[in-house]
């Protein structure tokens, strides 16, 4: 039985066993970079929480439906290639993991130098991490965060556009921030029904829009707090990332005004 990724490296065979899983994906994975294409899972089977049957297909695999009517190219080109695995329950008292069968045909061009250059380029959890960082606490752009990274990372190489697709990993939008304030309005509007003495007041726009919302607890009426808090929603600007920050300072319970009114990156 093979107990690591490195034996018999050089071959993938019907017949082969592996010692669990994770074993399994991972020297499939290395060996379809080593023939120039990436391995991706595809269909699995369990048994409660026990994979049994698993296939791997390549990552050209499957058939991507474009409802667009221009002519565009994808990476999704039905490619027949294909490994069913299997953990069989029955006669297996190691959990070892099967070849069952392995269809070795491609449709398209193998490229081992491609596959190469992504996964030299291909970003480590701890860049990731930094990305995250500087995009949520620094508010920090893709030029900005890039000079970073390559001081950071010297024998790492950057480009742009991989820079852009972790930003907007973790970049707010605007429909994820109006989500945000819709909840919050449901749970102030149940605060209200179980207890009359809230105060919420909320703006809406002419499209009818969320523009902003206040609520005052019982307990800042009951000691007669001068001040509450606002929380608005995104505003439709130019910038996804922009909204507007609003102060109330009260003149009294039922009436208020507003102190002062200014953008802020959310």
């Amino acid at each position: 039985m093979n107990s690591n990724a490195e034996s018999d490296s050089a071959n993938l065979f019907a017949g082969q066993v592996f010692a669990s899983w994770p074993i399994c994906d991972q020297f499939i994975s290395t060996w379809g970079k080593s023939q120039g294409f990436g391995v991706i899972k595809d269909k699995v089977t369990r048994e409660e929480e026990n994979i049994r049957r698993r296939i791997y297909i390549c990552e050209h695999g499957r058939k991507y439906m474009s409802r667009s009517t221009k002519d565009m190219s994808s990476k999704k080109m039905s490619c027949p290639w294909h490994v069913n695995t299997s953990c069989p329950n029955m006669n297996n008292p190691d959990s070892a993991v099967f070849i069952n069968k392995i269809v070795d045909e491609h449709n398209h061009d193998l490229n081992i130098e491609a596959v190469a250059f992504r996964e030299d380029k291909r970003f480590s959890n701890d860049i990731m991490n930094d990305i995250q960082f500087l995009t949520q606490h620094c508010k920090m752009g893709a030029t900005a965060q890039r000079k970073y990274l390559e001081g950071k990372y010297p024998s790492h190489t950057f480009y742009s556009k991989d820079i852009y697709v972790g930003i907007k990993r973790f970049r707010s939008t605007a429909k994820s921030l109006l989500n945000d304030a819709t909840k919050m309005s449901d749970w102030l509007d149940r605060q209200k029904e179980s207890n009359p003495r809230w105060i919420v007041a909320r703006g809406w726009d002419d499209d009818n829009t969320l523009t902003h919302l206040m609520w005052m607890t019982p307990e800042q009426v009951e000691i007669g707090f001068n001040s509450a808090i606002a929380l608005s929603t995104m505003l439709r600007t130019k910038r996804i990332d922009m909204g507007w920050r609003c102060l109330f300072l009260w003149d009294s319970i039922e009436t208020c005004k507003i102190s002062f009114l200014h953008r802020v990156c959310l």
